[in-house]
């Protein structure tokens, strides 16, 4: 699972989020209800689930029966407790006939069933119940129909599980570690289809008697991964051997689903290569609108949010690799509790990157992908204190993959992806712990260091890097690490002009001087990629200037063989230098020089780097005038899908000497219609954005895609874009900008696109509460919707801020939220709007 909080690579977020990924989300988090139960159920084990229904649609209920074939895991057994957090259980009875008293509280998520006068019933017989319930819409079971803004009008309905929200479409036994049978049998409309987990073994579509279908699974699976979805869906398919692949989709839903289909064979390659078969019957991706993760990786049907993963944009792949990773780790081999959600969520991240070796590591030397990694301070690994549902921090995620990083490290790659395969041979269809996973490795890292891998796990502080710039030029670094949170070591290397590398090692609580010994040497920070970037680590504002003054000119080569040597050295050195804006090229070798590079990520920041190169107004006019040659013949070349994200919304913002009106003028023209049947697609809209326009031409144009187009995907990249003129605008521009958000506010329930409007509503606010009224207004309506959720708590930070200390305007604003389905967070900053700091 991926909250799309989450969706960003750490390579678009350094320095502080400079870009923004694919997905329509920013480095922000907002808040989702919590209203998941307490499990109840205990002293069974439960065989199989039989669920048959359908959702009716008119009275928004799933009306089913599931049959839950048990055995008691004790003696003397008088009542068996479920977890249930559906709407009302109408009946329970055996199979074989015969009602049951039975108590329900939906409230607190249970049900009991008396099995006192079950005849016979004993530890580890089996018997099988028969439940008739009906489950209204929750957080894990949702319908969606008429959204306002929504350019597709085809209904679904899917549910979202993890991690304990399958109770509330389901009476069942919802823990991790009691894996089951799984079969479903649905209704729906003559134009719907169903997928759900395993194989489908009945469909009776043009029968005439309602459409029907069943799948059923030949593997044991836990609840949190057992799911449906019903629409209206396209499918767009291949294979990969024997294995179906395929992405399912709202009818009308637009992308480039052949190369992305081709991208996931081939991650499913690189995969199998690492942890062996694939091991379920299909693979499909489900694009679903409203998820509130930004995928979710039910066995064998990931769900992911409706448009990421439609197009081979680096944001969109490196959510499908991880969701795909989900297959081995999580699936197949579960864990066997929500305090060892860092192993399967962990796994998956460092997983992404293996699966994206085709784009990241192009020719040079294998890298570990730890500057795609991250942590924060005070979120641990594994942190017991903490609900399941509140588990999902940064810690199970970046911080995860980096301690497996650094035991990948340690123990060499054959060493670490042997021991891996075995963790699923002998786990497989079960689960595993902490403990276990950690045991795995410990021959191979000895006492000492696996003792350092169990600290980890539960650290909660970040090592430090304190810098002080040295008089003499360079600086002093003193690594802290008070947690214990490293496990391998932070080294650095000092590469020569002729290709000599000496080596140096930051001890703990040891101040280390850096500074070159010979002109033109230059310093590689963590040589093996294996330790998240420097920005992660700096404690203050002091170590970060000293950084960025002292320590990195340092990394930057200053001759042409320097500038060769870091071609070889890696594309995540690479992409930090030129990150920088460091160039050191002429003109004329600059195609050369793009095409030496590791990444694709690399080339395209390249070139942005270029234009800020030429734009330099201390150029001679000749060599001003080869950059304008090179870049006017490089910049109309649309980059590979892979990268063009990153180019979203002024990337090559610097390329002045480049004239995109004219360059693109038949596409403006086109864009100016609104795209309401489509005609450019969303990859290409992602390309023009990266390039400015007048304001007033960029309003006109992008703005009527923004509210026109046929493609959700298309709004988003439109007023993400449009958002990122604001700061540029003269005066005499932003009523009608402003104007423009403000009625967006209104104007749709997608949220990726009302996380935008009410960025920018804010940026652009008027000095008064009186002139913001407009704004505020619209984010009412916002606050009304129980579609817009995700954004209810940016919502009401937005309009504490427009208020602007007017306390009269803030409790007319909160007073007239009264009935709106709020969810928690926006609740809690009403009444405290200090939690918006």
């Amino acid at each position: 699972m991926r909250f799309t909080t989450l969706s960003l690579r750490p390579r678009v977020l350094r320095l502080a989020c400079l870009l923004i990924a694919s997905l329509g989300v920013g480095c922000s988090s907002d808040d989702t209800p919590d209203d998941t139960p307490t499990p109840a159920s205990t002293g069974i084990d439960v065989k199989r689930y039989d669920l048959k229904g359908e959702y009716d649609w008119t009275r928004s209920r799933l009306v089913a029966t599931v049959g839950i074939t048990l055995a008691p895991t004790a003696e003397g057994v008088e009542a068996i407790g479920l977890d249930s957090a559906v709407t009302e259980v109408k009946a329970v009875r055996l199979a074989s006939g015969g009602a049951l008293p039975f108590s329900a509280d939906a409230e607190q998520g249970q049900l009991r069933i008396d099995v006192s006068g079950v005849p016979g019933l004993a530890k580890g017989a089996d018997i099988t119940l028969e439940i008739d319930y009906e489950a209204a819409p929750s957080d894990s079971l949702i319908p969606v129909a008429d959204r306002k803004g929504d350019p597709l009008t085809v209904r679904t309905v899917y549910t979202m599980s993890e991690p304990r929200g399958a109770a509330s479409w389901m009476p069942c036994h919802d823990t991790p570690s009691d894996r089951a049978l799984f079969s479903i049998d649905m209704g729906m409309d003559d134009a719907e289809t169903m997928i759900a987990n395993g194989d489908r073994v009945a469909d009776n579509a043009g029968e005439g008697s309602g459409h029907r279908m069943k799948y059923e699974t030949a593997y044991t699976l836990p609840t949190y991964l057992m799911a449906f979805a019903i629409s209206d869906f396209e499918v767009e398919s291949t294979t990969k051997g024997d294995l179906p692949v395929s992405i399912w989709h709202r009818r009308g839903l637009t992308g480039s689903f052949d190369a992305v289909l081709e991208e996931t064979v081939g991650m499913i390659t690189r995969f199998e290569a690492l942890l062996g078969p694939y091991p379920f019957e299909k693979y499909a991706v489900v694009h679903l609108p409203a998820l509130s993760a930004g995928g979710i990786e039910n066995a064998s049907i990931t769900f992911q949010y409706e448009g990421s993963g439609a197009e081979a944009f680096s944001g969109d792949l490196y959510l499908t690799a991880h969701e795909l990773a989900h297959q081995w780790f999580g699936d197949l081999v579960t864990v066997e509790s929500w305090d060892d959600l860092w192993i399967k969520e962990g796994m998956a991240t460092l997983l992404e990157a293996e699966g994206l070796r085709v784009h990241t590591d192009l020719t040079g030397p294998l890298g570990l992908h730890g500057d795609n990694l991250y942590a924060v301070e005070g979120e641990a690994i594994r942190d017991t204190a903490l609900e399941p549902e509140d588990k999902y921090t940064s810690g199970p995620y970046g911080r995860a993959g980096w301690l497996l990083t650094q035991i990948r490290s340690l123990v060499g790659e054959e060493t670490f992806w042997q021991t891996v395969r075995g963790v699923l041979d002998t786990h497989r269809f079960g689960t595993i712990g902490t403990d276990e996973f950690i045991a795995a490795f410990a021959p191979a890292l000895g006492p000492d260091v696996t003792a350092r891998v169990k600290r980890a796990v539960d650290a909660k502080g970040i090592p430090a890097l304190e810098i002080e710039a040295l008089p003499t030029g360079g600086a002093s670094v003193t690594l802290q690490d008070p947690d214990g949170a490293l496990v391998a070591p932070m080294d650095l290397s000092w590469v020569a002009e002729d290709g000599s590398v000496r080596n140096e090692t930051l001890e703990v609580g040891e101040p280390l001087d850096l500074a070159p010994e010979q002109d033109g040497e230059f310093l590689i920070l963590d040589p093996l990629d294996r330790h998240p970037g420097p920005y992660s680590f700096l404690p203050d504002d002091a170590s970060s200037e000293a950084f960025s003054t002292s320590v990195l000119p340092l990394l930057l080569p200053t001759s042409p063989e320097g500038a060769a040597r870091l071609l070889e050295s890696g594309a995540a050195h690479q992409e930090s230098a030129l990150w920088s804006s460091w160039l050191e090229v002429t003109p004329e070798g600059f195609n050369d020089f793009v095409e030496a590079l590791d990444s694709e990520v690399a080339r395209v920041l390249a070139v942005s780097t270029a234009c800020t190169v030429a734009g330099d107004p201390g150029l001679d006019p000749q060599t001003t005038a080869a950059w304008t040659s090179v870049l006017e013949g490089v910049l109309p070349v649309e980059p590979p899908p892979f990268a063009v994200d990153l180019l979203q919304s002024g990337g090559y913002a610097a390329c002045t000497m480049f004239d995109p009106a004219t360059a693109f003028a038949s596409e403006w023209t086109q864009m100016e219609t609104g795209l309401p049947t489509g005609g450019i697609s969303d990859a290409r809209l992602a390309f023009l954005s990266a390039f400015k326009l007048p304001a007033p031409m960029a309003l006109s144009i992008w703005g009527s895609v923004a509210t026109q187009s046929n493609s959700a995907r298309a709004r988003w990249i439109a007023t993400q874009n449009l958002r990122s003129y604001l700061n540029d605008l003269a005066p005499a521009d932003l009523p009608a900008w402003r104007a423009f958000f403000v009625e967006m506010l209104s104007a749709t329930e997608l949220t990726d696109l009302l996380r935008e409007a009410i960025r920018a509503v804010v940026t652009a606010m008027a000095p008064t509460a009186a002139e913001n009224a407009d704004a505020l207004a619209g984010l009412g309506v916002v606050l009304h919707s129980s579609w817009t959720g995700p954004v209810h708590a940016r919502a009401v930070c937005a309009a504490f801020t427009l208020t602007q200390g007017d306390a009269a305007a803030w409790n007319a604003f909160t007073g007239g939220l009264e009935g709106a389905p709020l969810t928690e967070g926006a609740a809690a900053r009403i009444e405290d709007p200090s939690l918006c700091q």
